[in-house]
């Protein structure tokens, strides 16, 4: 008999099969929203959700199929072995919580932040945790709050060694996600400049600048992440109110598509690609899938206007 989740997850992994997916009818406790798809064998997976109240994070647990409580943001690496969570403890240095699900094994690891010397308040604030699509490596921002928020630099997380190391890229515009990882893991993007007048710059891992795309608006993360599988696509959310998405050639930098999205100020930015000719997006009844002329292919997330809910996509395979 299975007695606990580290050896249920232990035999789910040598079984070969995969992570039970929130199922149809699915409700996402604390607000009105509700899966109304099958999520089985998608490229994308409904990892967490938040809702704009502390504590409010939740995380899917295949073990118990269903969402359970988590210490911070939580998220899955591609090919399903690793579960990250974010954990801040002020005025202690903040953790990454890692889950090795073909083991069971849990480990915190300190993330190498640098203090916030100005402001005499910890550590500089580090959000958004984001997997490199080849799974093999952990990204989190690192900046100073404020109205225009700008970097301090990321922290890098490599798996299995989980080892740690900061690395300094200074004065990137941080709004909605921060960096993003580039398709082959090699190198990460972020937006550039001024609201309004800002481009996409693109990094190696040692924080050498590789390139600038003179693009509008800032590279999205959920799902497959700002480039499409193949590469030669990226995407931002490219209005202030991010009402439109916008897809652009990576070669070239041209525009390749501008398309309307269904805007609600209570719905978070969920934006990212679905597969090679789709994307993730807000949709009219919630959270869903449409195509690269904005039509609605599918939703997938049923989510009642008045909730502010922030869910959470991963990629399942590794590219």
């Amino acid at each position: 008999m299975i007695t606990n989740l580290a050896a249920a997850l232990a035999l789910t992994a040598t079984l070969g099969a995969p992570p039970a997916q929130p199922a149809a009818g699915t409700r996402l406790p604390g607000t009105g929203a509700r899966v109304v798809a099958d999520l089985a064998g998608r490229p994308v997976r409904l990892t967490s959700y938040s809702v704009l109240r502390p504590d409010s994070q939740r995380a899917w647990s295949p073990a118990k199929k269903a969402f359970v409580k988590a210490d911070g943001p939580v998220t899955v690496s591609p090919g399903e072995r690793w579960e990250a969570t974010l954990v801040t403890r002020a005025p202690a240095a903040p953790t990454v919580r890692f889950l090795d699900r073909r083991t069971g094994r849990k480990t915190e690891v300190e993330l190498p932040v640098p203090e916030d010397l100005e402001r005499g308040r910890g550590y500089l604030h580090t959000s958004w945790p984001t997997w490199s699509p080849d799974g093999r490596t952990l990204l989190l921002n690192v900046f100073e709050p404020g109205f225009e928020p700008r970097s301090e630099g990321i922290v890098l997380v490599e798996v299995p060694a989980l080892k740690a190391r900061f690395v300094r890229i200074e004065n990137a515009l941080i709004t909605v996600g921060g960096f993003q990882w580039t398709r082959d893991s090699k190198g990460v993007v972020v937006r550039w400049g001024k609201n309004g007048r800002s481009a996409v710059r693109q990094y190696d891992l040692t924080g050498a600048v590789k390139r600038t795309w003179q693009v509008r608006g800032r590279p999205v993360g959920h799902g497959l992440g700002t480039f499409s599988p193949s590469g030669r696509r990226f995407v931002t959310a490219c209005t202030s109110l991010e009402k439109a998405a916008c897809v652009w050639d990576t070669r070239t930098g041209k525009a390749v598509t501008r398309i309307k999205i269904a805007f609600s100020p209570v719905w978070g930015p969920v934006l990212g690609w679905y597969d090679e000719r789709h994307l993730l997006a807000p949709v009219r009844d919630g959270f869903g899938v449409v195509d690269l002329k904005g039509r609605v292919v599918e939703t997938l997330v049923k989510a009642d206007k008045k909730q502010r809910i922030y869910p959470w996509f991963d990629a399942r395979a590794k590219s």
